[in-house]
């Protein structure tokens, strides 16, 4: 059933819009990549006669795979998923003349950061202390988001969905 320009509830619409919100992905354990590099570098150079020996032997191939899977496991536990929303220009005014009124020693862009960050709640203090511990590459991606989610129009991409190997879809 499909509904006529005269049926339409603008006010109902209206009243169930939104804002855009994004999220983004951190890692509490980004150090971790070292050890799976070094690990990556000694599978790819081992001896895959090594494999025979077993755990009796030292593991081989098959104990340094599964040290990775355990390491892969401890970084892929440390993500955290933030999601923000965005602020218009008004809005962001408002944020830079209220903390100009109030004499605040807050960075303003941690104070509007944190009112951004839906989940998990963050202090204006959290913020600053996300940025100085995952580092500037990772809290990069927070601000992108934001900076996305306040000025992006928004839009659904599905480029990341698998293609279909027939021809039809692209496929040979």
């Amino acid at each position: 059933m499909s509904t006529t320009p005269q049926e339409f509830d603008l006010d109902a619409w209206l009243d169930d819009a939104d804002r855009p919100e994004r999220s983004v992905t951190v890692y509490q354990k980004p150090s971790l990549l070292a050890d799976l590099d070094a690990l990556e570098h000694q599978i790819e150079n081992a001896d895959p006669d090594d494999e025979i020996d077993g755990p009796s032997m030292g593991g081989g191939i098959g104990k340094l795979r599964a040290k990775y899977a355990e390491i892969a496991k401890k970084f892929h536990d440390s993500a955290l998923v933030i999601r923000l929303k965005g602020h218009d220009d008004d809005e962001k005014q408002a944020f830079a003349d209220k903390h100009k009124e109030s004499g605040s020693t807050e960075d303003l862009g941690c104070v509007i950061l944190a009112d951004a960050i839906l989940e998990p709640k963050f202090t204006p203090k959290q913020v600053g202390k996300l940025e100085e511990k995952v580092g500037q590459a990772q809290f990069q991606l927070v601000a992108h988001a934001y900076h996305r989610a306040s000025n992006e129009i928004p839009s659904v991409s599905a480029d990341f969905l698998l293609k279909s190997s027939t021809p039809e879809g692209g496929g040979e």
